[in-house]
């Protein structure tokens, strides 16, 4: 049985999602694709939040220093971290270069989990569709994964960037 491309909403971990968030699913898509990745990660959502996000959470996460400029050399800068830790010297970014994908990426479980957390503080909440401020607060509350390494070596403080997000919203 094949499975849905990323690319649309249907079959979307989570599921059901309100309007607010199929621009950023389809953008977490591009994230991927554009980094040649095979699969859409919870780094890709968050990065598509930061650039697709509503206003009020596209500045909250600037303001916590996660513009997408500095959003993309946080994450970055953590991949570079995990290759010393394993002994392997970060190649420069121009040798990173990779023939283009043929096929979307598929979902990978760091963004499958975000997803299914999202649909969990909604119902929490007493809404039937996962929103913006959900799904960051879901990638936000991941303790596993590149961007929780990324976060913290940006320094940033995740439970004080949600409430501000709430405060926003």
């Amino acid at each position: 049985m094949s499975e849905t491309p990323p690319g649309t909403t249907q079959n979307v971990p989570g599921q059901p999602l309100s309007r607010a968030l199929r621009p950023i699913i389809i953008r977490s898509v591009t994230e991927a694709e554009q980094r040649n990745s095979s699969l859409v990660e919870a780094e890709h959502l968050l990065v598509a939040l930061s650039r697709e996000g509503s206003a009020a959470v596209r500045a909250t996460l600037a303001d916590a220093g996660l513009a997408p400029d500095r959003l993309e050399a946080a994450l970055a800068d953590e991949r570079a971290a995990s290759l010393r830790v394993a002994g392997v010297t970060p190649p420069p970014a121009e040798r990173l270069a990779a023939a283009p994908r043929v096929t979307r990426p598929r979902w990978g479980a760091s963004a499958r989990e975000a997803l299914v957390r999202a649909h969990r503080v909604a119902a929490a909440n007493r809404r039937q569709r996962s929103g913006e401020l959900d799904l960051l607060a879901a990638i936000l509350g991941l303790e596993l994964g590149t961007v929780p390494r990324a976060l913290s070596l940006a320094g940033v403080d995740r439970q004080a960037l949600l409430a501000s997000a709430r405060r926003a919203a």
